[in-house]
C-alpha cells in the first residue's frame, strides 16, 4: 500500500511538472534548451559570481593597469615603516673605550681593538649612571655602549651609555717590596 502511494505521488509530481513547462510556453511545444538571451543572462551571473570568489594581487592589478596604458612597469617600491615614510635603517651595537671627543663625534676602540667613529646628533640619547649627560660630559678612557644607524659611511648614534672610567690600581707605597 505505502509503494502505490509513493509511485502515484511521484507520478502526480511528474505531471504538475510537465505541466508547468508547457505553460511557460505558452502552450507550445519548447525548443531545444534556452534561448541565447537567457544563456547570455546565465553566463552574464555566473561571471559575477566567479570574479566575487578571485583574489587579486594588488600589485598585479598596477602592473596591468600601466600595461594597458602602454607604460613601462614602475619599479616596486621598497617596503615602507607604516608611515613615516623613512626607510628602517640597519641597527647595530658596540662598546669600547672613549679615545676622542669632538663637538658631534666620539672615537672609540672596539673589543677588537678597532677604532670606531659614530657621529650623534640630537635625536641621540646620552647616560651616564641613568642619568641624561651632554656630549662634553664624555672624556677620554670612558667605557661606552653605543647603539648606533649604519648610514652606509657613517654610524648615527641613536643611545650612548657611558660607565666612568676607573682609575688603574697604584702599588701601595707602604707594601714591602716583591722580592
Amino acid at each position: 500500500m505505502r509503494r502505490m502511494r509513493g509511485t502515484a505521488g511521484l507520478l502526480v509530481l511528474g505531471l504538475v511538472g510537465l505541466g508547468g513547462l508547457s505553460a511557460c510556453h505558452g502552450g507550445e511545444p519548447g525548443q531545444d534548451g534556452p534561448s541565447a538571451k537567457h544563456r547570455e543572462g546565465r553566463s552574464e551571473v555566473l561571471r559575477g559570481l566567479m570574479a566575487s570568489k578571485e583574489t587579486v594581487d594588488p600589485k598585479a592589478l598596477k602592473t596591468a593597469g600601466s600595461e594597458v596604458k602602454g607604460e613601462s612597469a614602475p619599479a616596486p617600491a621598497p617596503e615602507g615603516t607604516g608611515g613615516s615614510g623613512q626607510q628602517p635603517r640597519p641597527m647595530g651595537w658596540a662598546a669600547g673605550r672613549v679615545s676622542w671627543v669632538g663637538d658631534d663625534e666620539l672615537l672609540f676602540v672596539d673589543g677588537q681593538g678597532q677604532e670606531q667613529e659614530v657621529f650623534v646628533d640630537e635625536a641621540t640619547r646620552l647616560k651616564r649612571d641613568d642619568e641624561n649627560v651632554q656630549l662634553h660630559d664624555m672624556s677620554e678612557g670612558d667605557e661606552i655602549r653605543v647603539t648606533y644607524e649604519d648610514h652606509g659611511q657613517e654610524w648615527i648614534a641613536r643611545d650612548v651609555e657611558a660607565v666612568p672610567a676607573e682609575p688603574e690600581p697604584r702599588p701601595d707605597p707602604e707594601a714591602p717590596p716583591l722580592r
